[in-house]
């Protein structure tokens, strides 16, 4: 079996809140099995990323991604994703280069999931392994904790209580209350505490309760006095809350308060940048990006070495 095709499908939502351009890209193999994967970047640059014709740089000649994997086996997915990975080392090593990468090991990932006859998630099962001789547990374990984002959350903790018990009544036993106009971190220390209580009121003491900041704190005393004001509540995780590249002011917020920090969606890439992300930044969770961090092959890669430093990887979707 080999690779004929690398499609680009246009996606446009006009009427969505946040993005409103992506695409689908959709593999071709020469006996009809195909693959598909999601980039969370305008179509127009897809396209440039996947089609663009041979040129010559330094002696060397380059081309799109569909040119780098045509008569490719497509089961070979991690040679595939080093191959597409070192063809755009003049251009692509990050950001929209990543994710049209990220979704097309997405297609491939599907396609071997097609071919095997098994769901992808049984294939990277084994990323989730655990050994305790003690309890008689050997191999993956047979089920992970969904969590629900409730966005927008509310502005008061009336509308909080309202919303987030919509998710307890869906039966989910950890919910993430988010950041939003007039909400959670966009007033004062004391409006933080309050929104918080009524979230813990109306999920319980039983469920896991997260926020997400979104990097709309700029500085690290901000952070820090909320997060420490809404410690008493047993919050599960507080994510996002520092700009991106603020790694030293994340090391200073993790080391000083008992909440676990997390950090990883915002566009970071490649398991390169989350390294950095544990060693200078020191977070306690890390969350590679579906759409934006090299795909199924890399995640297993940071999830892996988060695994190894002691941090939890909870994958952003």
């Amino acid at each position: 079996m080999r690779i004929t095709e690398v499609e680009v499908i246009p996606l446009y939502a006009p009427e969505a809140e946040v993005v409103k351009s992506a695409c689908i890209i959709r593999v071709h193999t020469d006996e009809g099995v195909e693959g598909i994967g999601q980039a969370e970047i305008p179509a127009m640059i897809a396209l440039a990323f996947v089609k663009t014709k041979e040129w010559e740089v330094a002696g060397y000649y380059q081309g799109g991604l569909e040119r780098v994997l045509l008569g490719e086996d497509p089961m070979n997915v991690e040679r595939l994703w080093h191959k597409m990975y070192a063809s755009m080392w003049l251009y692509g090593r990050r950001g929209a280069g990543i994710a049209i990468l990220t979704a097309i090991d997405t297609a491939l990932w599907d396609i071997k999931g097609k071919l095997l006859g098994r769901p992808v998630y049984e294939l990277i099962w084994s990323a989730c392994n655990v050994a305790r001789p003690d309890r008689d547990i050997m191999g993956p374990r047979q089920k992970v904790k969904p969590y629900a984002t409730v966005y927008p959350s509310g502005s008061t903790p009336e509308e909080v209580k309202r919303n987030l018990s919509l998710a307890v009544s869906a039966g989910f036993d950890a919910v993430k209350l988010e950041e939003s106009e007039g909400g959670f971190g966009r007033k004062d220390v004391r409006h933080d505490v309050e929104l918080v209580q009524a979230a813990r009121e109306a999920i319980g003491n039983k469920r896991d309760l997260m926020i997400d900041v979104q990097y709309i704190w700029n500085d690290y005393t901000r952070a820090l006095s909320s997060i420490r004001a809404i410690e008493p509540y047993n919050i599960y995780f507080v994510e996002a809350p520092l700009p991106p590249d603020s790694l030293e002011a994340y090391a200073m917020l993790a080391d000083s308060v008992e909440t676990r920090i997390a950090c990883g969606d915002g566009g970071f890439t490649t398991r390169f940048e989350f390294k950095e992300l544990i060693e200078r930044g020191r977070v306690d969770v890390v969350q590679p990006s579906a759409v934006r961090t090299g795909g199924i092959t890399e995640m297993l890669r940071i999830a892996s070495m988060a695994y190894e430093k002691g941090k939890l990887c909870i994958p952003h979707s």
